[in-house]
Formats: structure tokens, sequence, C-alpha cells
């Protein structure tokens, strides 16, 4: 046991893992030996929610507050800077390992009712490696509790080409609405100086979509694989810009209060959504 609870090594074909369960978090993802996701040693606590699991809600929620069938809650404040209730209330807990072998491994948790989220989840995340495609994330969450369930869901990784400098890698986006030129990188370009902090709503919806970044000097490309209508893209200054934050996500900043792409999770009801990271 250490600061991200329990590692978990993964392996198939050439590619290697390692998940942490606090957070269920993603520690580490390799292809021959080259780094597609910013790793942290597991002993560590990671900087910027690095490979975690935002659960349930992504990104955040504006001065913590929100309504939900006519009463309010007030969720704990957790980033000072923006004022807001940030990724969710289960990327600090430590899950338990359900079951896992060679190449996977299925962790779940409990969230109990609290005051600022009074209802209960039970969610599970399973890490797969496929030696051919890469690094298979599910999550499912079910509503165990009496009461529908405002829930939204999204994960953390930083996209790298092995550590290398993002400035010198070219970048392609999916289609999104209200694209502005400087962030428009439908057609592969340089990031070069670039600076993204920005929630893209992908285009045509439902379909599934490619983030990819490309390092000419390290002759590779790390891509990000996914269904969900939302995504998040950051350069990661926080992180001397080596990766590229690429979230997922099941709906926008602040949709406890906006409504929009909010599930509305009924007692007994799953959700599931799911992501592949690979390299080429």
């Amino acid at each position: 046991m250490h600061n991200s609870g329990k590692t978990i090594h993964l392996q198939a074909g050439h590619y290697q893992a390692k998940i942490v369960t606090v957070g269920a978090g993603l520690a580490e993802l390799t292809h021959y030996g080259r780094h597609l996701v910013i790793p942290h040693k597991p002993e560590e606590m990671p900087l910027a929610h690095l490979g975690k699991v935002l659960i349930p809600w992504p990104n955040r929620v504006v001065d913590g507050s929100y309504h939900y069938n006519g009463k309010v809650f007030q969720l704990a404040v957790n980033d000072p800077v923006s004022h807001t209730a940030i990724h969710g209330l289960l990327a600090w807990r430590d899950w338990q390992i359900q079951r896992q072998s060679t190449s996977e491994v299925a962790l779940t948790i409990f969230l109990p009712p609290s005051y600022g989220y009074p209802f209960a989840l039970i969610s599970e995340v399973i890490y797969r490696l496929d030696a051919t495609s890469g690094l298979h994330v599910s999550i499912c969450t079910q509503n165990v509790g009496e009461e529908t369930a405002p829930y939204g869901a999204g994960a953390h990784p930083y996209l790298t080409c092995n550590l290398q400098s993002i400035d010198s890698c070219q970048l392609t986006l999916p289609a999104c609405e209200e694209t502005h030129d400087e962030r428009d990188f439908t057609t592969p370009r340089l990031i070069a100086q670039t600076t993204l902090d920005h929630t893209f709503r992908t285009l045509p919806p439902d379909a599934e979509w490619e983030v990819r970044m490309t390092s000419p000097s390290q002759n590779m490309s790390t891509f990000l694989r996914s269904h969900q209508p939302w995504l998040q893209v950051y350069t990661g200054e926080k992180l001397a810009r080596r990766g590229l934050a690429v979230e997922p996500m099941t709906c926008p900043p602040d949709a406890f209060n906006s409504g929009m792409s909010l599930i509305h999770l009924a007692p007994g009801e799953q959700h599931q959504m799911h992501f592949l990271i690979g390299s080429e």
C-alpha cells in the first residue's frame, strides 16, 4: 500500500500499463517501452488529476452549488482558483480490486450519499490491454439508491509522445461545434505555442472520434478514441507541456446547473462509457 493505494501491472504484447487503485487511475501506459500518457510514480500523489476517473461529474460545478428536483445542494469547493467543485468525488478515493488477470483489471467502489450529493452509486472501471489495439477503458455506474441521480462521467489522461514537448508535435482534433481558427486542428498541424483549455462538442453526435498527436522526431503517434459527446483539451502547462490532457466526457462543465447532456440516472439504471488509447 502507498499514497496511490495499490499498483496493478498489465501487459499484452508490447503494451504495458500500471493502474493504481486511488481514483482508479492510469499511472503509466507504454508501447515498445515508449510513454503514451504522462506517467506518475505510483507511490506519489499525482499532479493535475493525472489519469483519474471523474465521477459523478467531470470538469467543474460553478461555486459548488446546483439545483436538482427543486432542491439546492452545496458541494465542497476544491478548486479555489476557479471557485468550483472539480472532477467529481472519486478521484481521491481508494477503489477495490474486483478481479484481475495479466491483461485486465476491474475496480469497483460504492459512493454513499452525502450532503452535497445525496445519491447512492456503485461504479466499476475496467482496464483491458489488447496486444493489437491498445488500452480499452470502460466506466460503468449504477444507481443503487431510491432517487434519480444527476450524473456525468469522464477521465483525465494526458496523451504524450514519449514525453516529447507537445510544441513539436502535430495535433488532430475531431470535428466540433464552434471551433475558432486558433483551435481548429481538424487538419493536422503543429501545436507550437498554441494554448488550449477548452471544451468541445464533438460532431456528429454519438459517432466515434479520434484525437491524435504525432511526433515526427519520435516517429510515433498516440491517439484516443471515444464516442462521448464532449471533449476537454488542455495543453498541460501545469506539467511543462509534456502531454496533452484529452478528456472524454458525457457532459460539459457545470452540467449540474445547465442540464446540458446531463444524465438522469434512475434507480437501478446503469450508464456505461468507453474509450481507447493506443499508438501507431
